[in-house]
């Protein structure tokens, strides 16, 4: 499973961005991060104490997997308001890409309560809700993660990649039927969630049901053929299952 983390960090509660800085965003999407840095730089260059601005470089950082200017800027934004729902995000993603996943929980679950008396958006609550799970997962609270995860579909029953996630999650403890069961709820929340037939494959495998194991896998190389690739391996035994949910920032 492929988590695009710097999608997270989006919303600011800082005052209306300055228009080079939503072109900046804009760049970052189109996947130019090196432009959307460059802007970033010059804004702060020009207004030091702008938290948009930095904001927008460590977002720029992440996508270049840059964790060390990330961190500097996380700490930054969140010295500057440590209540922010979106920088304890910001920190906690970028603790999580250091692989000091249980550092990042604290931060993880101050976002979602913050988020919640900011009134944020589903998406951003769910975007919060994933990270938290990948964190507890990496830290080895898989009980913990697959509880919450539960939890989050609850509250996010649109959000797909809760879904992809507690599949992983039933997998890891070779409870295949509802790994199965779980990303077929997924598919038909999110039809085109084509990372969902990864969990289909891997859980019909895991139930030796090779024919339906293969038919999802086709659906998944017809979608995502680099997915498919890793997923592959995983089903032929050269990879663990658990490389099908590294995290990456795209």
């Amino acid at each position: 499973m492929k988590i695009f983390l710097f999608s997270l960090l989006l919303s600011s509660a800082v005052l209306a961005a300055p228009a080079d800085l939503d072109r900046a965003d804009q760049l970052l999407h189109k996947g130019l991060p090196a432009e959307s840095r460059k802007i970033a730089e010059q804004e702060l260059a020009s207004d030091p104490k702008s938290l948009r601005a930095r904001v927008v470089l460590a977002k720029s950082a992440l996508a270049q997997q840059d964790l060390p200017s990330a961190h500097r800027c996380a700490e930054e934004v969140l010295k500057a308001d440590p209540k922010n729902a979106d920088y304890n995000a910001l920190m906690g993603t970028v603790l999580v890409l250091e692989q000091q996943a249980p550092e990042a929980i604290g931060y993880l679950e101050t976002a979602l309560t913050q988020g919640a008396q900011e009134k944020k958006s589903p998406e951003a609550m769910a975007l919060y809700s994933e990270t938290l799970v990948t964190a507890l997962q990496q830290a080895g609270q898989g009980p913990a993660a697959l509880k919450r995860c539960l939890e989050f579909i609850q509250l996010y029953p649109q959000d797909a990649n809760l879904y992809l996630a507690a599949s992983r999650l039933y997998r890891e403890r070779n409870d295949y039927q509802q790994a199965l069961e779980t990303a077929q709820k997924g598919l038909e929340v999110a039809p085109k969630f084509y990372n969902l037939y990864a969990s289909l494959a891997l859980a019909e495998a895991g139930l030796g049901h090779k024919d339906l194991s293969e038919k999802a896998f086709q659906q998944l190389l017809k979608y995502d053929p680099e997915l498919a690739k890793v997923v592959r391996r995983v089903l032929d035994g050269t990879r663990k299952d658990s490389a099908e949910l590294q995290l990456e920032v795209k």
